[in-house]
């Protein structure tokens, strides 16, 4: 048990403010270093938590269901709270769903931030040519847990300089030079538990009452702003704020536009949930 009487208090009040980033599906979080080593300059308490079955091999993520990556979530973000005045959820992707339910039963949820939000409305164009037998796929566990793609530029990504290295990584795993164990293929088993995701957040984002901030990219080639206004519609905040921005692509926490994200992110934060973006609501 930690002894709180030896804990040296915060320097001002943002040492009792925490945020709580989560990365998205089949991701890391090296994914939101960016948004992270920001907030930490700025006082905050960041966690950076490991999605449960991620960051070792497919047949670890392949074990899991949205209901443990949301388990684990639910469980960094009551520890966050039990140890911070007022706590903060960003989520990216899919993972902006897993906090969406955070925020919807956790009334110590000061606020929740939702990037580049998965609602299983892919643009068909970045799907594998046969993405029409998803749903006989998705009808056994067998063809589910058995049936990948690798994912081909951009890899939600405008930085040129990242893709590269994406592709190095891919090319370096398909002849055997690194053990990525197909960290770089996404199952049809990972979106058929995001699409569960996607149906249980829908169904409880109207009882989420903390404020809100929505951000996504007019240019991300995964997912339309469709998904954005549809979550931004759904979500019963009585503060709540949608910005749509351009330069960067569906994983703008490392993209060309990490540092307005960044930016965007702690002014919502530390405004309480009172933003009102300048010039507008595209940047």
């Amino acid at each position: 048990m930690r002894d709180e009487a030896c804990r040296p208090p915060p320097a001002d009040s943002r040492g009792r403010t925490g945020v709580l980033v989560i990365h998205g599906m089949t991701g890391t979080p090296l994914e939101m270093r960016p948004v992270s080593r920001f907030l930490k300059r700025q006082g905050y308490r960041v966690e950076v938590p490991l999605l449960r079955g991620h960051g070792a091999g497919h047949q670890e993520l392949l074990a899991t269901t949205w209901r443990d990556w949301l388990a684990g979530v639910r469980e960094e973000a009551d520890a966050l709270c039990a140890g911070c005045d007022q706590v903060f959820v960003v989520g990216l992707s899919v993972s902006a769903l897993l906090a969406t339910l955070v925020a919807s039963d956790n009334p110590r949820i000061s606020g929740v931030v939702l990037l580049s939000t998965h609602l299983g409305l892919w643009r068909k164009e970045n799907l594998p040519w046969n993405h029409f037998l998803f749903p006989f796929v998705t009808l056994t566990d067998f063809l589910r847990r058995h049936v990948w793609w690798t994912e081909k530029p951009p890899y939600g990504i405008k930085d040129i300089r990242l893709q590269n290295k994406i592709e190095l990584a891919i090319t370096s795993s398909k002849n055997g030079e690194t053990e990525a164990n197909g960290l770089f293929r996404t199952y049809v088993e990972s979106i058929y538990q995001a699409n569960l995701l996607v149906v249980e957040a829908l169904r409880q984002a109207p009882r989420v009452r903390a404020p809100a901030l929505v951000l996504h990219s007019m240019e991300d080639t995964l997912y339309g702003v469709n998904n954005a206004t549809r979550i931004y519609s759904r979500l019963g905040s009585s503060s709540k704020e949608i910005v749509l921005i351009t330069g960067c692509d569906h994983v703008m926490t490392v993209d060309l536009r990490k540092d307005d994200v960044a930016r965007l992110i702690y002014e919502f934060i530390s405004h309480t949930g009172r933003f009102s973006p300048v010039g507008g609501p595209t940047l």
